[in-house]
């Protein structure tokens, strides 16, 4: 074992015969934002293993360069104000044996800090704290090291103590040897009741936040942001407290985990010990999760399984991001223990799956209840986190519609509502739809929903339990009502070097478009929308579902458009992605691009029945401008650029089709297995062309003509060097993923 320091006598010596670099005042910590910031090549060098008692000194840098073990006997004091830097891998960690004291005692005014050597780090730039003791664990005996199997913890003396966390900052740890050898951000190994540890900040890191692999030890005030895997993780045994506690992944957060959770519980250690002693029986008091990722679901909020109890009170959940089940007490190696008991509230906006998932057993303590107010987050102001504002949602009373919605409002699940006037979701404002509802618009023009710029719809409905937008008439036809509309901040065409804006053409008071392409305005998934698309004038009325400068942190799939004048769906600009769209007998195009537009549509199908007509000249199965009408030409950008991937055109009425695919005005367009069938007429399968501007000469098509009454396969004006494959082979859309619709293909 090589030796770090002999005794503290000979630390003292050592320091002063040590040459350092100091770190300029450019590098120097401000303990609020990213860890300490600035790189660093100086510094005291820490690695091997401490001996007696070691005081680092808080005007040094130190350099975390290799594993540090504080073996049995040994004690490693930090004062408050010091900064460790680790450099990158595995290898760079602290570890605290069984016997050993760790003494990290900052104050909230000098926190200790342990962060990256470079000021780009990411999440498992380095590994990590790790700190064993001798408290119970399950079976009673001991366990090995997850980072290093020659290591044990775990043993009799719930009583045990390691010494003193506080006022501790961990940032950018969880570096792994492989998929299941990980570091934590802090990993506490049958740490004792005896040792403290309170106001922990643990943020960026890869794995998770917390794992306490049994023990009895209790943490109160603890922060854990972005971090990889679960926020607060406990196993093998765990018996003690964690008191205000908040976890948070921020907008723009992904995880490369499979199943990441805000708390993930098990009795004993990955299931394999069903019988043994003690199971997890923990409690947490005052606990705030917060999901506020768009592109990053949260598998639960609080999952407990395999035997674990846990009492957890004063719990609440929020954010916009989705979290597929609020509380999960089921595991296939075995349920959460039957005197598990909670109250959780759920202020969450997208809660796809369950809200309690007990798997048919009973638990009568666990309640999903109002009210509660979670982690009290003046304790952690220290960190100098600036904390989002997270609003209770107001329930809105049965009936119309509010017209305007500044704030999150929910419709309650078994009521009924109206669309009767101009719905506007305004910035701030936010629309949360249950599962399973209808919505039923009264008729005219002016019966729409507008999701302004920085608003949100959050329509989540399931496979079994789809949301559905439709008349309030039995009778309606197409063009009865409005329709959805929602406008974001993400880039649109407009003159070059310019952020542009455009206004809504339904409400020209109301603009769209900005520079944001990964803007969130929320969820619209297993939804139907029916006989929308009302009119004004010949060149005023609404599509089906209008998506104005919409970003890419929008969810929009599995989304069911039919009998709707003018348009299934327009993408005017942005970035937002959709997939699982169905669109039926709409009067005009079934699927319409332009002004820039620059995200994917995923299997797609556009179909016209036999009986089907259109009101429109030139109506197409997908219709795509580079700008907005052609008016920009050359001197607008960017023009559209997107692409379409497994799409069906299918046209069974007697009306004709003018172009199944059209791509003209600059717009460059990737069309990949596509398919075009049916008996009714299409004038020409893919054209290029335009008077104003032909499509982009990149452009490329790829597409199987299964039509029997096709009058042009391509047009011979088309742009030189656009690619136009016309070939057998292509199966198109799937169309099983329609099910959920009740509609037969």
């Amino acid at each position: 074992m090589k030796k770090l320091f002999l005794t503290a006598m000979a630390f003292v010596a050592m320091m002063s015969a040590m040459s350092f670099t100091s770190c300029s005042d450019d590098d120097t910590n401000d303990n609020g934002g990213g860890g300490g910031g600035g790189s660093t090549t100086g510094g005291v060098e820490l690695n091997g293993a401490i001996e007696g008692t070691v005081t680092l000194e808080a005007d040094k840098e130190y350099r975390l360069t290799g594993a540090v073990t504080v073996p049995d006997g040994a004690t490693l004091n930090i004062p408050a104000g010091t900064t460790i830097r680790a450099t990158q891998g595995f290898s760079s960690y602290i570890l605290v044996e069984r016997g050993g004291t760790i003494n990290a005692e900052g104050t909230a005014d000098k926190p200790i800090v342990f962060t990256a050597d470079t000021d780009n780090a990411t999440a498992g730039y380095w590994g990590g704290l790790i700190i064993n003791g001798n408290a119970p664990i399950t079976g009673g005996g001991e366990g090995v090291t997850e980072i290093d199997n020659n290591v044990s913890y775990g043993g009799n003396d719930a009583n045990d103590n390691s010494g003193v966390i506080r006022y501790v900052e961990l940032w950018y740890t969880g570096a792994r040897s492989s998929a299941d050898i990980e570091h934590n951000g802090l990993t506490l190994n049958g740490v004792g009741n005896g040792t403290t540890i309170e106001n922990v900040y643990i943020a960026e890191g890869a794995d998770d936040g917390i794992e306490f692999f049994g023990g009895t030890v209790n943490v109160s005030n603890l922060l854990v942001v972005n971090c990889d895997d679960d926020c607060f993780d406990f196993t093998q045994g765990y018996s003690g407290t964690l008191t205000n506690c908040y976890g948070i992944w921020e907008d723009g957060f992904t995880s490369t985990e499979e199943d990441p959770r805000g708390v993930e519980a098990d009795g004993n250690l990955d299931g394999d010990m069903p019988d043994g002693a003690p199971q997890a029986d923990f409690t947490i008091n005052g606990m705030t999760i917060v999901n506020n990722s768009s592109t990053q679901s949260m598998q639960d909020a609080i999952k407990v399984r395999r035997g674990a109890t846990a009492h957890i009170t004063d719990a609440v959940v929020y954010g916009s991001g989705q979290i597929e089940n609020l509380i999960d007490l089921t595991d296939g190696k075995g349920g959460a223990g039957s005197s598990t008991d909670m109250s959780v509230s759920n202020n969450a906006y997208y809660i796809s799956d369950a809200t309690i998932n007990d798997g048919g057993t009973t638990y009568s303590g666990v309640n999903v209840e109002t009210g509660n107010d979670g982690a009290d987050v003046s304790a952690l102001n220290w960190t100098g986190y600036e904390f989002p504002q997270l609003n209770n949602t107001t329930v809105a009373a049965a009936g119309d519609l509010p017209l305007e919605i500044s704030s999150p409002i929910a419709l309650e699940a078994g009521q009924e509502y109206f669309i009767n006037g101009s719905v506007h979701v305004k910035e701030g404002g936010v629309l949360l739809i249950p599962a399973g509802m209808t919505i039923k618009a009264r008729e005219g023009f002016s019966n729409f929903i507008l999701v302004e710029r920085g608003g949100k719809i959050y329509a989540t409905g399931r496979e079994d339990a789809p949301i559905t937008f439709t008349a309030d008439a039995s009778n309606a036809t197409a063009g009865y009502w409005g329709g959805i509309i929602i406008n974001g901040n993400a880039v649109i065409s407009g003159p070059s070097g310019s952020v542009n804006e455009g206004v809504t053409e339904i409400d020209n008071n109301v603009p769209y478009g900005g520079d944001q392409n990964n803007d969130n305005s929320g969820v619209l998934t297993y939804v139907s929308i029916l006989y929308s698309g009302a009119r004004s004038s010949a060149d005023i009325e609404h599509n089906g579902l209008t998506l104005n400068g919409v970003g890419a942190g929008t969810t929009i799939e599995n989304i069911y458009i039919a009998e709707g004048a003018d348009d299934g769906i327009e993408f005017f600009g942005g970035s937002v992605n959709v997939s699982n769209l169905l669109v039926v007998n709409c009067d005009d195009d079934c699927f319409d691009f332009t002004q820039g537009y620059s995200g994917t549509l995923t299997n797609c199908y556009g179909r016209w029945e036999a009986g089907f007509t259109s009101t429109e000249s030139d109506p197409r199965g997908v219709e795509a401008d580079g700008n907005l009408d052609g008016e920009g030409s050359t001197a607008h950008s960017p023009q559209s650029d997107f692409t379409i991937e497994n799409m069906t055109i299918e046209n069974l009425s007697s009306y004709p089709m003018q172009d199944a695919i059209k791509v003209r005005r600059l717009a460059k367009a990737t069309i990949n297995n596509a398919l075009v069938i049916g008996s009714g007429e299409i004038q020409e399968l893919v054209d290029l062309t335009d008077g104003l501007d032909d499509a982009d000469p990149t452009s490329v098509i790829n597409v199987t003509n299964g039509a029997t009454n096709v009058g042009a396969l391509t047009n011979s004006g088309n742009p030189e060097g656009a690619t136009v494959n016309i070939a057998d082979g292509n199966t198109g859309c799937e169309t099983d993923i329609f099910g959920w619709t009740g509609y037969t293909l």
